[in-house]
């Protein structure tokens, strides 16, 4: 799952910074699905590495992600054309930034007690 999400990141990248395919309505589209996997998955690739230095914590975390990815994914997928910017109708990209954010920090929270206990020798 981290090779993976190390994989989207690097396409998301790819598209956003290196691949010009003009102004087109289609690129329009893969321009904001690029920013989708420029900010979804290093966020999935952040947490796929704590979880292979914490192990013990996968199933607790596995939990809340089930739900959460396929929404956000589900999010990214369908967000509307761009608005005026401000926060009633944020540019997808900040939506993006917002959600991957949120999802580091839920599983940094759902994550740390695990980590607590492997620091305690398994108290």
């Amino acid at each position: 799952m981290l090779a993976l999400s190390l994989i989207g990141s690097g396409l998301g990248f790819f598209l956003l910074k290196v691949y010009d395919c003009g102004a087109s309505v289609f690129c329009y589209n893969l321009g904001t699905k690029a920013f989708a996997l420029y900010y979804g998955m290093p966020a999935l690739a952040f947490v796929f590495l704590i979880l292979l230095l914490l192990p013990q914590a996968f199933s607790t975390w596995k939990k809340f992600a089930i739900w959460f990815v396929p929404l956000a994914a589900i999010l990214f997928a369908v967000y509307p054309e761009p608005g005026s910017g401000d926060l009633f109708s944020p540019y997808p990209e900040q939506v993006f930034q917002w959600v991957s954010a949120l999802y580091i920090i839920a599983s940094l929270v759902i994550i740390a007690p695990h980590w607590r206990h492997d620091t305690q020798g398994g108290k």
